[in-house]
């Protein structure tokens, strides 16, 4: 009799050993809430997302200006007295004599800067004094600096055009199944992956928005560089240069009576190869074969597209990445409720 009651006693402690353990089983996997694997999903958030910016394409036009040189020359001339003859007033005097024989200093005094056309400036005589000029050490310090037109803002190397297409699906609750374990486990899953859709809607926001911008700087620039880039630029360029000459000989006539035997000669002859040389750099300017402003466009715009897309391509990416890891924590859950019996 107390072997069966022993016995007895020994079984219903298993049983009750065993109830108790799925017990608290069936407790954990009816609130994943309190879970560790739920409490991760709550957390999870996608990654950062660092936008690349759009370069700014353009065209920088060129430009011709008076060298340093030339300036200071200038500058004297209008401090000149019966008393004083400054020093780079002289010099330059000097330098002009030692470089240009007298048939080319009458032929540059021939010319006026209302004379300065291209004709004069295509004549075999101008171009001849032109290249002496250039080559000669002492004057090409006074000769005009120019600077060419060019496209700003292009880099080197490819960018990433393609788009990183979200393919992570995430597959949905079985039909007919009720089990309050499972239906949990999905049920934080679709939060998080609401909040994962959210994140990624703002940053695409923000990669279209900065495209709008994009394509509206490009037209303004676009805008800019016809008004820079048309004849009347370059004649307005031309007009600065002929002022410039212009002041420059008056104020020689002024100083005239001031000046030494030939300095007068050298001097204005100067001034006019400094034009001639001005002009002729200014025609380069507007000769010369840089992209157009709407090729150029052309390319800012291609430029924007790739880096919409390659910032798209990066959200996408990000996405995708937190979007699995989601997947995973939910389908561990669904995985722990079908161990515990919680889908039976």
């Amino acid at each position: 009799m107390k072997t069966r009651t022993l016995r007895l006693l020994t079984v219903l402690m298993f049983l009750t050993f065993f109830l108790f353990e799925c017990k608290d089983k069936e407790a954990d996997s009816l609130e994943p809430a309190n879970t560790e694997l739920s409490s991760q999903l709550d957390k999870l958030e996608m990654a950062p997302t660092t936008l690349e910016e759009t370069p700014d394409i353009k065209l920088v036009p060129g430009k011709v200006e008076a060298s340093a040189k030339t300036q200071e020359l200038n500058k004297s001339l209008g401090t000149v007295t019966a008393s004083n003859i400054p020093a780079s007033v002289s010099k330059a005097a000097e330098e002009v004599s030692a470089s240009l024989s007298q048939a080319d200093i009458k032929a540059l005094n021939e010319v006026s800067p209302a004379q300065a056309s291209k004709s004069v400036l295509n004549s075999e005589q101008v171009r001849a004094i032109l290249s002496k000029a250039s080559t000669d050490a002492k004057l090409q310090s006074y000769l005009s600096l120019i600077t060419a037109a060019k496209v700003e803002g292009l880099l080197d190397g490819k960018r990433t055009g393609s788009v990183t297409e979200g393919s992570t699906t995430s597959p949905a609750i079985e039909a007919g199944n009720t089990d309050d374990c499972i239906a949990r486990a999905n049920e934080k899953f679709e939060k998080t992956k609401e909040r994962l859709d959210d994140s990624k809607a703002k940053d695409l926001g923000k990669i279209n928005d900065n495209y709008a911008k994009d394509l509206e700087r490009i037209q303004k620039n676009l805008e800019k560089c016809t008004g820079e880039n048309n004849a009347a630029y370059f004649e307005a360029l031309r007009q600065a240069g002929i002022k410039v000459a212009n002041d420059a000989l008056a104020a020689l006539e002024k100083v005239k009576p001031f000046l030494r035997p030939g300095q007068y000669e050298y001097l204005k002859a100067l001034i006019n190869v400094q034009l001639l040389d001005y002009l002729d750099k200014v025609n380069q300017l507007e000769a010369a074969k840089t992209a157009t402003c709407t090729e150029i466009a052309e390319k800012a715009k291609a430029r924007a597209e790739e880096t919409k897309n390659s910032n798209t391509a990066r959200v996408e990416a990000n996405y995708n990445d937190a979007l699995a890891k989601a997947i995973e924590l939910r389908n561990k859950m669904i995985e722990n409720c079908h161990n515990q019996g919680g889908g039976k």
